[in-house]
């Protein structure tokens, strides 16, 4: 059920990014909001708009290492749930509905790499 697989992919690990980083979408090359932390399932996502309901966008998103080195991920996500926060932004739950084995494989060793939140 699609219900329990957002619930599933909720719970796989997650790490917090240290700033926030831009999520941009891959056919307009405008940012969407900003990343609040990431998983192999997707990501949540700090918007000052609301995105469309179950939508799918394509996002690029560069995420930095322990090192400085930079780690670009490209994929495609969808819309799962959104809800205004305290301070108004928009707080976006996002799945991944497309991560090529490239990406999969960088996004995997980034998480490794860090602690997970």
């Amino acid at each position: 059920m699609p219900g329990n697989r957002a619930s599933e992919a909720r719970r796989g690990r997650r790490r917090g990014v240290a700033t926030l980083v831009p999520v941009v979408n891959a056919m307009t090359q405008r940012a969407m909001g900003l990343t609040r932390d990431i998983s192999m399932g997707g990501l949540q996502l700090q918007a000052s708009q609301p995105l469309v309901e179950d939508a799918l966008y394509q996002v690029q998103v560069e995420l930095q290492r322990s090192d400085g080195a930079r780690v670009p991920i490209e994929a495609g996500l969808q819309v799962v749930r959104q809800h205004r926060g305290p301070d108004g932004g928009i707080l976006v739950g996002m799945r991944f509905i497309h991560l090529d084995g490239a990406n999969n494989g960088r996004l995997a060793a980034w998480l490794t790499e860090g602690s997970p939140h």
